[in-house]
C-alpha cells in the first residue's frame, strides 16, 4: 500500500542523509507530488552546502515531468481514441482532438489510465559533493515527428539568454513543450552551466531527458564520460 504524501515528506531528510541515489516514480503530476520533489531538492541541496540552485532544479525537474507525463498521457489519449501515434494522419489527426478535448479534469482522469496501465514518469536525483544529475525518463518512446521538433528547439535555445525573448521570437510555433525546452536551457546558461548538459536520450522503449549540474571542477559528467568511450 502507498504511503500517504505527509508521511513520506517526514522521512525526507533520512532519506537525503543515507542515500547519494533517490527515485520518485508517478503516473500524474499534482500539488502534492510537486511539494514532494521541492522537499528532496531542498533537502539534497541543503547536504551539499548547494542551495543557491533549489529554485533552478526545481524548475528544471517540474518541467521535465510535467513534458513527460503529458507525452505518456498524450500516447494513452491516442490508444482511446484508436489512432495510431507513428502514422502521420493519424497523428495529425489525435494532435488536433487532444488539444480541442483535454483539460486539467481529464489530465486526472488520463493519470490514472496511465497507472492501470503501468505507464509512468520516474525522477532520479544522484548527487555528491562534487555534483548532481537529474533524470526524468518516461517509459514510453517519441515519436520521429516529436524528437526532431525537440531538437530543433534545443539548437535554436542556444542563441538565446532571455525566455520572453524566445517566446516573442518563436511565438507562431513553440507549443508547451518547445518552450519547457527552452526555458531549461536558458535558466541553465543564466546559472553559468554549460546548456551541453541537458539531453535528451531516445530509446525503442522510453524517452531520458537528464540534466547535470556541476559544483566544482572535479565533477566528471556523465556526458563527458560517454564521449570517452566512443
Amino acid at each position: 500500500m502507498a504511503k500517504p504524501f505527509v508521511e513520506l515528506e517526514a522521512q525526507i531528510p533520512d532519506l537525503v542523509k543515507a542515500k547519494s541515489k533517490i527515485v520518485v516514480r508517478s503516473s500524474r503530476m499534482n500539488r502534492q507530488l510537486e511539494q514532494y520533489v521541492l522537499g528532496l531538492i531542498t533537502n539534497i541541496l541543503s547536504e551539499v552546502g548547494q542551495s543557491q540552485f533549489v529554485e533552478m532544479l526545481y524548475t528544471i525537474s517540474k518541467e521535465l515531468t510535467i513534458n513527460g507525463i503529458k507525452a505518456n498521457q498524450k500516447r494513452v489519449f491516442f490508444e482511446d481514441e484508436g489512432l495510431d501515434i507513428t502514422d502521420e494522419t493519424d497523428y495529425f489527426k489525435g494532435i488536433k482532438e487532444y488539444s480541442k478535448k483535454f483539460s486539467e479534469k481529464m489530465a486526472d482522469e488520463y493519470g490514472k489510465r496511465c497507472l492501470a496501465r503501468g505507464v509512468y514518469v520516474q525522477i532520479k536525483f544522484h548527487y555528491c559533493l562534487d555534483g548532481l544529475l537529474v533524470e526524468v525518463t518516461n517509459n514510453t518512446p517519441v515519436i520521429k515527428t516529436e524528437e526532431v521538433r525537440m531538437r530543433e528547439k534545443m539548437k535554436k535555445s542556444m542563441g538565446y539568454n532571455d525566455i520572453a525573448e524566445f517566446y516573442m521570437d518563436n511565438m507562431d510555433n513553440t507549443e508547451g513543450a518547445g518552450l519547457g525546452i527552452a526555458l531549461i536551457m536558458i535558466l541553465l546558461k543564466n546559472e553559468g552551466v554549460d546548456p551541453n548538459l541537458f539531453r535528451i536520450i531516445t530509446h525503442a522503449d522510453r524517452t531520458v531527458a537528464r540534466v547535470e549540474i556541476p559544483f566544482n571542477d572535479n565533477y566528471v559528467s556523465f556526458r563527458s564520460a560517454e564521449l570517452a568511450e566512443i
